[in-house]
C-alpha cells in the first residue's frame, strides 16, 4: 500500500535584490556597526543574542531577525579570511613586540613554543568577532532595507536556497 502523494513544499520567499546598491557608510555609522560587532552584538540593531556558544552563531539575531549569514551559503568565506588575517597580524605584532622589548637577548626557545600556540589558538578566540565584524563590513556597504529585513524574518531556513537532501530530486528543494 503506497502513501498518498505529498503536496509540493511551499517555495521559500525569493531572495530580494539589494536595491540600495553599494553605499559607503559614514565614519559614525561605521564606528557604530564595528562597535556593536566587537561587543558581540548584532551589528544591525545592537541587540542579541547572536551566539549559541563561542564557536556557533545563531541563525538570526534574537532582536531584529536578521540572518547572521545574510542568507548566503558561502557568506562564511569572508569571515574566515578575515579571521586568518587577524590571527596572522596578531602573530606578527606579538613577534615584533617581543623582539623590540627583549633585543639583543631574544628568548628564541620560548618563541618557538609561544608563537605556534598563539597561531593555533587565535582563530578560535577571534571566531565570533570575525563573523560579526565581517557582517558589519557587509552592512556598511549593503545596508539592510526594510524589505530585506522582512524577507530575513519570513524565511524558515538559514539560507536563501536549501539544497536537496540525498536521494531527493532537485525539485524537492525547500
Amino acid at each position: 500500500m503506497s502513501s498518498p502523494p505529498q503536496p509540493p513544499p511551499s517555495p521559500a520567499p525569493e531572495e530580494p535584490e539589494t536595491r540600495t546598491g553599494l553605499q559607503l557608510a559614514t565614519p559614525r555609522q561605521a564606528a557604530r556597526l564595528l562597535g556593536r560587532a566587537l561587543t558581540l552584538r548584532c551589528p544591525n540593531c545592537g541587540g542579541g543574542p547572536v551566539l549559541q556558544h563561542w564557536l556557533r552563531m545563531r541563525v538570526r539575531c534574537g532582536r531584529c531577525g536578521l540572518r547572521l549569514e545574510r542568507g548566503e551559503h558561502d557568506y562564511f568565506l569572508g569571515s574566515l579570511l578575515f579571521n586568518f588575517i587577524l590571527a596572522g597580524l596578531l602573530f606578527l605584532a606579538t613577534l615584533v613586540v617581543i623582539l623590540l622589548v627583549t633585543w639583543p637577548d631574544v628568548p628564541w626557545d620560548a618563541l618557538e613554543i609561544v608563537l605556534p600556540v598563539l597561531i593555533v589558538v587565535a582563530p578560535v578566540v577571534l571566531f565570533p568577532f570575525s563573523k560579526l565584524v565581517w557582517l558589519a563590513f557587509d552592512l556598511m556597504l549593503r545596508p539592510v532595507t526594510p524589505e530585506e529585513l522582512a524577507w530575513h524574518r519570513a524565511a524558515d531556513s538559514a539560507w536563501s536556497t536549501e539544497r536537496a537532501g540525498p536521494g531527493e530530486p532537485p525539485a524537492a528543494r525547500r
